[in-house]
């Protein structure tokens, strides 16, 4: 409903300036520039192939820009990532693997009393 999704975004903001605010001036590496092209990709991929809306619109007779404006701004494909082999990954990139490979179903567990 409208009253949910104001919730939302009045709450985003409050939410994200803190995240922002200490993080937005943190430098990065070039293999982190890659990993994180290279993740998009993925999302890009993931979108394309898999997410119903998007599918429906490039099937539908949609004008592909339509659907390609949410796409990231840049993103990269490997036909065998180098990820595959994770000796030369951070461990942030190789904990993000994990959560990616392991997903958890959150609506399926207990109410823990908000912890």
């Amino acid at each position: 409903s409208l009253s949910f999704v104001k919730e939302v975004a009045n709450a985003f903001m409050p939410s994200f300036l803190p995240i922002l605010t200490k993080r937005g001036k943190e430098k990065f590496s070039e293999s982190e520039r890659k990993w994180q092209i290279f993740r998009r990709g993925r999302y890009l991929e993931f979108n394309l192939l898999y997410d119903r809306g998007v599918r429906f619109g490039l099937t539908g007779g949609a004008r592909g820009e339509s659907i390609m404006v949410s796409a990231p701004p840049l993103v990269g494909w490997k036909y065998t990532p180098t990820y595959d082999d994770q000796s030369n990954l951070s461990s942030d990139q190789k904990r993000l693997l994990f959560i990616l490979k392991n997903p958890v179903d959150w609506a399926a567990l207990e109410d823990n009393g908000g912890r």
